[in-house]
């Protein structure tokens, strides 16, 4: 299992690593253009911290209306006994035509992990999903403050499910992070 979980965590490094080396390339740029152009946001939810909830986001802005990006969270109940893990890679559509900014739906998709040491017991998974949400850009002259929102659902498949497919919440209570 921690096999498992390694390849996951040196999969996911690998591509926000992949995703965010053209912003050296880009941020070169934007000495030269006047308003530079926001493609990357990092955000995590600060409330959530402190109730021992860990999340994080990268979102890659792909295309004029469209974003990619990779999303994990880690949570622990029952004075650490018990474990949730989970990592995943999604796509947004901003119908409006300003990725990173305005509505958006889309899809996710990735691997989840519940862990109860106290059982000892443990479960492995797949999931896939949807997304609603809204995000802002703030910041005058040149925004890079990032609030959103958001709301979702995620079906878990195999581990020991026993052919019952399981549904999750996803739930974006207010992301911040940072965009350049």
């Amino acid at each position: 299992m921690n096999v498992q979980r390694s390849l996951l965590i040196i999969s996911v490094l690998a591509v926000m690593f992949i995703a965010t080396a053209p912003a050296v390339a880009l941020a070169q740029e934007e000495g030269m253009s006047g308003t530079p152009e926001r493609r990357h946001v990092i955000s995590t939810n600060p409330i959530l911290a402190l109730f021992t909830w860990f999340n994080g986001e990268y979102e890659f802005k792909a295309a004029t209306a469209t974003t990619v990006g990779v999303a994990g969270s880690y949570i622990t109940f029952n004075d650490g006994d018990e474990k949730f893990l989970s990592a995943n890679f999604f796509f947004r559509y901003y119908p409006q035509g300003d990725a990173l900014n305005g509505f958006f739906f889309g899809g996710r998709g990735g691997y989840y992990n519940v862990k109860d040491d106290e059982e000892d017991e443990e479960g492995t998974f797949f999931g896939a999903g949807i997304d609603i949400g809204y995000s802002w850009l703030m910041g005058r002259p040149h925004p890079r403050f990032s609030l959103s929102l958001g709301i979702g659902a995620v079906r878990l498949f195999g581990g020991d499910l026993e052919d019952v497919a399981l549904t999750l919440p996803t739930i974006r209570l207010v992301n911040i992070g940072v965009a350049f």
